[in-house]
């Protein structure tokens, strides 16, 4: 163990030394005149871009990516077939790996269905459907359908609200299964608007974390809403959304703002019918031939139950984990509203490779009306993300908070 945060220490160390120290690529030498500056520029990106100058173990990537063997990237290129796929299950569950099959060309290109089947050696498993048309009635409207099922035997609970205790850690399971059908329609240039309809049950039942207890022996409905009795739920909303990222997978520059309105119908028990609002403000300021980013972030999730109703809580907003709040244990913090805010200065490494700093805070509260940024909690640290064309594959962050240290290793990008 001393060893294993020995080395994240170097890594720590080298990589501010590389965003603090060391000037971007293609400024190592000061450029006399404007004419120098611009080959500089240009003999800069054609070191990044050229495919002799690409790592091997890059191209080999690559050449799977191509051939569709790799989803990891979600590219809409190459042939279609058979998948390798890694991530994309609930955190704390185990590494993921599956296996999935695509085919994009049905059609003419107007039909696309993808479908996965992964697992982890913790007995946890998904899988999933998605049928898609992405040009319906033109360029401006798609239409999709997705299905899926999951079972992860190890969720975390620590109990309700902001005052939960970290030696209060308990795991349940949670089985669900979904099925939903979205259209977006391109307004005008980055602008959509779309709705989305579909079904939705949960299975809760004991957890399978060893030296914890299980979270009906020490939870009770009182204080967890839905941790004795769960139901299927239809659920309806529409969403509004206005995104100019140059790249939603590794953006450099733009912005994406949106919000999304659900409701959710308890057709079973009547006891947890309520509405859910998510909202998000994400901007990307480049400077330095966009090798250097800050990434800001402004979301919130509130949630309205009416008289008599509650909000079931695995179906709560959550702070804590690989994503929200980083220096915290997943699923630390549990309640009906959240607010969270992300700075992150995101420099070039090398190519295939970012490193960056990031500072977040957060918390979640009983009242919609109490989202301020009043005794919030904190997180930061540092981080590093591997990509392949610009879209980000696998990342790892050393984040801490006032409860400790996290490494965190995923192959999902942020939000």
């Amino acid at each position: 163990m001393q060893a294993r945060l020995g080395g994240l220490r170097i890594a720590v160390g080298l990589a501010i030394l590389v965003g603090l120290a060391i000037p971007p690529p293609g400024e190592a030498q000061q450029a006399k005149s404007r004419f120098e500056h611009i080959q500089l520029l240009r003999k800069d990106k054609r070191a990044r871009l050229w495919p002799e100058r690409t790592p091997g173990l890059t191209k080999k990537i690559l050449s799977f990516t191509d051939r569709g063997v790799l989803e990891g990237i979600r590219s809409r290129r190459g042939s279609n077939g058979f998948q390798l796929v890694l991530g994309g299950m609930r955190s704390g569950q185990g590494t993921t790996f599956g296996v999935g099959y695509r085919r994009i060309d049905l059609f003419g290109e107007r039909l696309a269905f993808r479908a996965t089947a992964r697992g982890t050696i913790r007995k946890a498993f998904l899988f999933d459907f998605e049928l898609r048309f992405p040009r319906l009635t033109g360029k401006r409207f798609d239409f999709l359908v997705y299905a899926k099922q999951e079972n992860s035997p190890m969720v975390d609970y620590y109990g309700p609200g902001s005052g939960s205790a970290k030696s209060g850690r308990t795991s349940y399971r949670l089985e669900d299964y979904h099925i939903d059908a979205e259209g977006r329609y391109r307004i005008w240039r980055a602008l959509y608007a779309g709705a989305s309809g579909g079904y939705y049950r949960a299975h809760v039942g004991r957890g399978q974390r060893g030296g914890f207890p299980s979270t009906e022996e020490r939870f009770g409905p009182e204080d967890t809403p839905g941790i004795d009795r769960q139901g299927g739920f239809l659920r309806a909303g529409a969403f509004l959304q206005y995104d100019y990222r140059d790249n939603p997978f590794g953006p450099r520059s733009g912005g994406n703002y949106y919000s999304r309105y659900t409701r959710y119908w308890d057709r079973d028990l009547g006891q947890h019918t309520f509405n859910r609002l998510e909202s998000a403000v994400e901007q990307y300021l480049p400077y330095r031939n966009k090798t250097r980013v800050l990434a800001l972030r402004l979301a919130a999730v509130m949630t309205y139950a009416g008289k008599g109703q509650s909000v079931p809580f695995y179906l709560q907003p959550v702070l804590g984990g690989n994503k929200f709040l980083r220096g915290f244990a997943r699923y630390r913090f549990y309640d009906e509203n959240s607010i969270l805010f992300t700075a992150e200065h995101r420099w070039y490494v090398f190519s295939g490779m970012h490193a960056a700093l990031f500072f977040e805070g957060g918390k979640v509260a009983p009242k919609a009306s109490q989202l301020n940024f009043h005794q919030l909690e904190y997180s930061g640290g540092i981080g590093f993300r591997f990509t392949i064309r610009d879209t980000v594959i696998m990342r790892i962050d050393n984040a801490v908070s006032r409860e400790g240290y996290r490494l965190v290793w995923t192959f999902s990008n942020m939000w």
